[in-house]
């Protein structure tokens, strides 16, 4: 199996550590092919995004990686883009990369130039349901996968990152139920999308080795339901330390293989191409 990663965070946003020890580890541990995906500026305060005034110095850095390290692995520039209406930035085609990987961490009260996260903090998830959505954790929960949607239809990313991650703080189902019809449904009219776009799905483990949820997004269920509709999948570890880099892999690949697939998809010599798990 060609080992790959294409969601790492390094030390030009939230991650921890220079990129070139996430390269060097890479190597040591027997990757084949890797990418870089710091988080894309937003237009409002972050401690966890790219600074504008530091992109080309980040697209620079890992260019001189591809050279230095070119016959021992593979290395490609990707961006973890953030999606939420209001933004009227030309972000998805502002900068030249590999890849991109298009994701919801928030929602944007644009009217009172307020942001609520759906990827923080449980005292961060309940602030954002009680004040943006009166408590209705449907409305939500539809929100969040609306805002998905069009983020596909608008921009059409090469990956689509930690799909359910509003799963976050749902632990024992304290919020809702992904049994229950309503949000299957939601998730359906999804991956329907999804299909449509030709978006890969990536098996993100990042969840779990921060701590937060015990299985990878999505759910076990969401992956038979992409098997089931042709969708092309891949598994990355939304690696913000070296020590992550394949984190929980092992997991993720037994999904994979439970619900049928046999093969994932990833970027190697320029070109997306299938292999084999």
């Amino acid at each position: 199996m060609n080992l790959s990663n294409y969601h790492m965070h390094c030390d030009y946003c939230d991650g921890i550590g220079e990129a070139r020890e996430y390269v060097e580890e890479a190597i040591r541990k027997g990757f084949k092919v890797i990418g870089f995906s710091s988080h894309a500026p937003i237009p409002f305060d972050s401690v966890w995004t790219m600074k504008e005034e530091n992109v080309e110095r980040y697209l620079d850095t890992i260019s001189k990686l591809k050279e230095e390290y070119k016959g021992q692995i593979e290395i490609y520039t990707g961006l973890e883009i953030d999606y939420f209406g209001g933004d009227n930035r030309d972000i998805f085609n502002c900068y030249h990369t590999d890849y991109q990987i298009g994701s919801v961490h928030f929602f944007s009260d644009h009217v009172n130039n307020t942001y609520y996260s759906v990827d923080g903090s449980d005292e961060d998830f309940k602030r954002t349901l009680n004040e943006y959505f009166d408590g209705d954790i449907k409305r939500l929960v539809r929100a969040y996968y609306e805002q998905l949607i069009k983020m596909i239809e608008l921009h059409e990313p090469d990956i689509l990152g930690h799909l359910d991650v509003v799963k976050k703080n749902n632990g024992d189902g304290r919020y809702f139920s992904e049994q229950e019809q309503w949000y299957i449904d939601q998730v359906d009219i999804l991956l329907d999308v999804v299909k449509q776009y030709g978006t890969i799905v990536e098996v993100n483990t990042g969840g779990i080795t921060r701590g937060y949820i015990k299985e990878p997004y999505p759910s076990k269920w969401i992956l038979k339901a992409c098997k089931e509709k042709g969708i092309d999948v891949m598994v990355n570890s939304d690696a913000h330390s070296v020590k992550y880099i394949d984190g929980y892999f092992d997991l993720a690949y037994s999904y994979l293989k439970e619900v049928g697939y046999r093969e994932v998809v990833i970027l190697q010599n320029g070109i997306w191409e299938k292999v084999k798990i």
